[in-house]
Formats: C-alpha cells, sequence, structure tokens
C-alpha cells in the first residue's frame, strides 16, 4: 500500500460525505478493494495508456457522472499517475468508515478451527468501550494449542508455544 493512501481515503471520504453520496458508494469501495493485486498493478502500469487504464477503472466503478465525487476521484488519481492506488485508497476508506463506526477487524489463528459459540465468545470479550470485535479464522498447524489474535498491530497470544516459550525463558534466566 502506498504512503498516500490514506490521505487520499480520509479525503475521499469527506468529499463523499459532504456530497451525500457516502452511504450509496460504500458497495462500490467494498469492489474496488477487492481487486487482485495483478490487476491493481496493471492500473498502475505506465506501459499502457492511461486513458484505456483511466476508462476501465471507470467502468470497473459503474461509469459514475464525471462530477461525481468517484468521477473526479479517477480523473485526479490519472492526473497523478496513480491509478494503481485506487484499490489501497478504497481499502483504507473503508478501514477508516469501520474505526469511526467503532469496528475493528481481526484474526484468531488456532490449530484446529474454533465453533462459532468460542468465536462469539470471544469476541464479546474483546468488544469493549463501544467497540465491535469482528473475527475471522485461519488454521495454522505451527500451534499447538490455544490460540492467537491479531486485531491490527495488537496481537493476543494464548498459545501454548508461547506459554512453553514464557517457562523456558523463566527458567533460563533463574
Amino acid at each position: 500500500m502506498s504512503k498516500a493512501a490514506p490521505r487520499y481515503a480520509k479525503a475521499l471520504l469527506e468529499a463523499l460525505s459532504s456530497a451525500g453520496e457516502l452511504d450509496r458508494t460504500v458497495p462500490v469501495l467494498r469492489s474496488l478493494a477487492l481487486v487482485p493485486e495483478d490487476l491493481a498493478s496493471r492500473l498502475g502500469d505506465p506501459v499502457i495508456p492511461a486513458a484505456a487504464r483511466e476508462s476501465a477503472l471507470l467502468v470497473a466503478l459503474g461509469s459514475p457522472n464525471a462530477n461525481s465525487v468517484m468521477g473526479r476521484l479517477v480523473e485526479l488519481l490519472s492526473s497523478r499517475r496513480r491509478l494503481g492506488d485506487a484499490p489501497a485508497i478504497a481499502a483504507c476508506a473503508l478501514q477508516q468508515l469501520e474505526a469511526k463506526a467503532g469496528t475493528v477487524r481481526g484474526t484468531v489463528k488456532a490449530r484446529e478451527p474454533l465453533t462459532p459459540a468460542q468465536i462469539q465468545t470471544l469476541q464479546k470479550t474483546l468488544s469493549v468501550n463501544g467497540t465491535h470485535v469482528e473475527l475471522s479464522q485461519e488454521s495454522d498447524p505451527a500451534i499447538l494449542g490455544g490460540f492467537r489474535i491479531q486485531l491490527g498491530s495488537t496481537v493476543i497470544d494464548a498459545t501454548a508455544n508461547n506459554q512453553l516459550n514464557q517457562a523456558r525463558r523463566a527458567l533460563l534466566s533463574a
């Protein structure tokens, strides 16, 4: 992700809010955020004519009016040679919207999949002070037991691996 994506995302959300287009544009942002990396790199490929890349992005966005916020965004990104950053900008905008709404997305990793009841209990436990935590899960065969949760840059490590490492360090330092 480019360093400029969060700034563009913030400006995009402000423009969409002031124009009253935010609610209608969120599904478009979700679709744009899911564009595969290889396709995003083709949007930024200088070998492909800028007009063709701009046209392709406009079609992918549902051919917004040139005076709409999304139409002006594509024009701006094209003029600044940042069309390839469009998916990252959309992803940042969605993250910023979720942060404003108090939603935090995370991942729980365990050796075996957790039950829906266990996931729900973890979500309730982690949802404090008006935030709502949504967890997806991944399987990690390297984990002996327990789980590891990642919420943004925060990691909660409740694995047997971590407990064994802490016990080893305690024994070595004694």
